[in-house]
């Protein structure tokens, strides 16, 4: 019976230390109701607040897409929903013209979104597979002059993005690159490789163990069967980093897709940002007048299909954008 006491007694006195050491580990809270009230009309007011610059712009965007293209010809009106031109001031009226967006998607919006998505594929796949090399190269721990070239190229990172892209131009347009279908490759070019990948990638080889390539080696794996079969799935996290990264950028990707392709014909392949430059303009107009709501319902469709990739992928976007490939579990 003293046996069982005892336990008894110390079962009791564990959850006693137990229950004041979560007391202790809680903040410091007013408990009185004035400050509590006022505590969380703060919080409100700064979140809605902060919520209210976010979401405007979209309601605005969405807003004009929805407008009467007339309206743009009057400066003097401030409309907060979509209403038919000329009605009375006053008076509600909710009419949303829906034909914006079948202006916008007659325009060629269904080729500038294939051509779009062909070429992040693509240049995704090219990152991955330069970066992946790259950065596999450098994790093996000696080779004649590997401290020299990592030291090259990671200077390659304080060059301004402007002197890289005045470069990249010059060499497109002397081998002429921008021209016809060798636009893609264009596209491409500054995306498919990054020494910044590299240096992810870098990282996430030379954090697999040691025991893990020495058990490889021993069950007669080499070099390139090592690679494929144990490295390349240990890094599977940063492969996903860049590939979001990549596509990010390649998909938002305007100033160098404008100065490749510059003005567009119409009805031709185009990626969807120059696309949408060239939206909303009415070619029979000599002064060519870009109507406002039709650029908007255009905007609306561009973002469309990143927004289902994001509410698709948004746990693996938020991990790549927070951790950057810093581990090599997947």
């Amino acid at each position: 019976m003293s046996l069982i006491k005892l336990k008894i007694r110390q079962y009791s006195q564990k959850r006693y230390l137990k229950s004041k050491q979560e007391w202790m580990a809680k903040p410091i809270e007013n408990s009185k109701p004035t400050s509590i009230i006022l505590s969380w009309v703060f919080k409100f007011l700064v979140l809605a607040f902060f919520g209210a610059l976010l979401i405007f712009p979209f309601y605005f965007m969405i807003n004009q897409s929805l407008l009467d293209k007339d309206w743009q010809n009057d400066k003097s009106t401030i409309l907060w929903y979509p209403k038919t031109f000329g009605s009375p001031k006053g008076k509600f009226d909710l009419t949303a013209h829906w034909e914006n967006f079948k202006a916008a998607l007659e325009a060629g919006y269904g080729k500038a979104i294939l051509y779009t998505a062909a070429t992040v594929a693509i240049s995704v796949t090219a990152r991955i597979f330069f970066s992946m090399t790259f950065g596999y190269a450098f994790s093996i721990r000696k080779w004649k002059g590997k401290s020299f070239l990592w030291v090259l190229f990671l200077s390659l990172l304080i060059l301004p993005e402007v002197a890289l892209m005045s470069g990249q131009y010059k060499i497109m347009v002397t081998l002429g690159w921008n021209i016809g279908h060798w636009r893609m490759i264009s596209l491409i070019m500054p995306f498919a490789a990054s020494v910044f990948s590299g240096f992810m990638y870098k990282n996430a080889f030379e954090a697999i163990p040691d025991s893990v390539k020495e058990s490889a080696m021993i069950d007669g794996a080499g070099g390139f069967k090592f690679f494929t079969k144990v490295a390349m799935p240990m890094v599977k996290a940063t492969t996903w980093t860049v590939a979001i990264l990549t596509a990010l950028a390649s998909w938002n990707s305007y100033t160098w897709a404008l100065l490749v392709m510059g003005k567009q014909i119409k009805g031709s392949w185009t990626v969807i940002n120059v696309w949408l430059n060239d939206t909303g303009k009415d070619p029979s107009d000599p002064l060519q007048t870009v109507y406002i709501s039709i650029r908007m319902a255009a905007t609306v469709l561009a973002i469309i299909p990143m927004v289902i990739v994001y509410f698709l992928l948004r746990k693996r976007i938020m991990n790549a954008i927070s951790r950057q490939g810093r581990a090599t579990k997947g």
